[in-house]
């Protein structure tokens, strides 16, 4: 039986990625929910993503502005308090037009569907999400070209 995950503090994942992550790829994770942002941690880091998380929108932009050379992935809630993923979103594609984003969010799947094609996202993840799909999902879109901005 494959394994599903919410972000609660006593889950834990054993699981490796079905490929793993170019060495010391660096991912930016935004959520408001601190123990989401540690089960990314400690789903991710095993397969050789360097992870770094934020609380807060806001300040996750400031740090991303400050090293947007350093983050090949950004792993974002859609909603959040301060500032909503697609402001957070916007933002982003502005000081890094080529950055890879990933939406992580409990809406239904239409809604993610949507954000996906208004927002031109490179894919999303819907919570509770199975940890071999997430996974992939992430390795699939970090092994994606870059190209120009969308």
């Amino acid at each position: 039986m494959e394994t599903m995950l919410n972000p609660a503090p006593t889950e834990t994942a054993t699981t490796t990625a079905p490929e793993s992550a170019t060495p010391r790829t660096c991912v930016l994770a935004i959520d408001d929910n601190t123990d989401f942002l540690q089960l990314l941690k400690d789903l991710l880091e095993p397969c050789g993503y360097e992870v770094h998380t934020a609380i807060n929108p806001v300040k996750a932009l400031e740090v991303f502005q400050r090293d947007k050379d350093k983050y090949k992935l950004v792993l974002l809630d859609y909603y959040m308090p301060q500032l909503d993923g697609a402001k957070t979103f916007e933002w982003l594609r502005k000081i890094s037009p080529n950055v890879k984003v990933i939406v992580c969010s409990g809406a239904d799947e239409l809604r993610l569907r949507q954000i996906q094609a208004q927002h031109k996202i490179n894919a999303y993840i819907h919570k509770p999400f199975r940890v071999k799909e997430a996974l992939e999902t992430i390795s699939r879109v970090n092994r994606q070209p870059v190209h120009g901005s969308n």
